[in-house]
C-alpha cells in the first residue's frame, strides 16, 4: 500500500497541474480509503488535499471475519503466519490486518491531519471490514469528522462491503461530503448485498470505488 500510496502522490499532482487546483479531494473505497490516508500522511498529500471520504475503509484494520486476528495471536506467540497469509491474500491484505504495522505506524499519532476535512462511511453488513465500526475515525486538532452509518435513517439499505460503492444512498452521502448542501436528502432506496438495487451494467446512480477530484 506504501507503493500504491506513491502512485496516488504522483497522480494528484498531475491533477493539480492540470486543472490549476492547490488541493484534491479523495474518495477512496475499502483499500483505496487507506491508501489515501498513507498519501496524506507519507507522501506530502496533508497539504494537498480538502476532503478525504472513505467507504468501508480499514481504516483501523479487519480482524478478516477473525481469521486475521487469529494469525496475530498466533504471531505474537510463535511463527510469523504474515507471509503464509501474503501468499493466499496478498501482501496489501495482510497489511490491513489489526494490529499489522503499516496500520501501527499510521494511526500512531492519531487518525486525522491539520486542515482536512474527513467522512468515513460505513454500513452495518459490511462482511470485509470487520467490525464495521473499525472504519470510523476520531478528529484531532484542527480536522474535522462525519463518521456516518448508511443505515442509521435507512434501513431498507443492504449494502454489503461491495455494494456500498454504487449503492445511490452512499452515492448522496459522498457528494454531500465534497459538496455540503449539494442534495438536500439522501435517497433510500433499497440496495442488495453484491447485486445492488440497479440492472447489471448500469452505472446511473454509482459511487466511484476509488476517486480523485479537483478542489479549490
Amino acid at each position: 500500500m506504501a507503493d500504491s500510496a506513491g502512485e496516488l502522490a504522483d497522480f494528484a499532482d498531475a491533477v493539480r497541474d492540470a486543472t490549476g487546483a492547490t488541493k484534491v479531494d479523495l474518495v477512496g473505497h475499502s483499500q483505496g480509503g487507506l491508501v489515501s490516508r498513507q498519501y496524506l500522511k507519507f507522501n506530502g498529500g496533508a497539504e494537498k488535499v480538502g476532503e478525504v471520504v472513505t467507504l468501508g475503509a480499514t481504516n483501523h484494520g479487519t480482524t478478516m471475519g477473525g481469521i486475521g486476528t487469529l494469525g496475530r495471536e498466533i504471531s505474537t506467540s510463535g511463527p510469523d503466519l504474515d507471509p503464509a497469509l501474503s501468499w493466499v491474500t496478498g501482501v496489501a491484505s495482510v497489511q490491513q490486518v489489526v494490529g499489522s504495522p503499516l496500520l501501527t505506524a499510521l494511526n500512531a499519532d492519531g487518525d486525522t491531519l491539520p486542515g482536512i476535512d474527513y467522512t468515513a462511511i460505513a454500513t452495518r453488513y459490511d462482511e470485509v471490514t470487520t467490525p464495521y465500526e473499525s472504519t470510523f475515525l476520531t478528529a484531532g486538532p484542527g480536522a474535522t469528522v462525519d463518521n456516518i452509518t448508511v443505515q442509521d435513517g435507512c434501513a431498507v439499505d443492504h449494502s454489503d462491503h461491495l455494494a456500498m460503492s454504487y449503492s445511490p444512498r452512499v452515492t448522496d452521502l459522498v457528494r454531500n461530503a465534497l459538496t455540503p448542501g449539494s442534495v438536500g436528502a439522501p435517497r433510500c432506496p433499497p440496495n442488495s448485498p453484491l447485486v445492488g438495487a440497479g440492472t447489471v451494467g448500469s452505472t446511473e446512480g454509482s459511487a466511484p470505488a476509488f476517486g480523485l477530484a479537483s478542489g479549490s
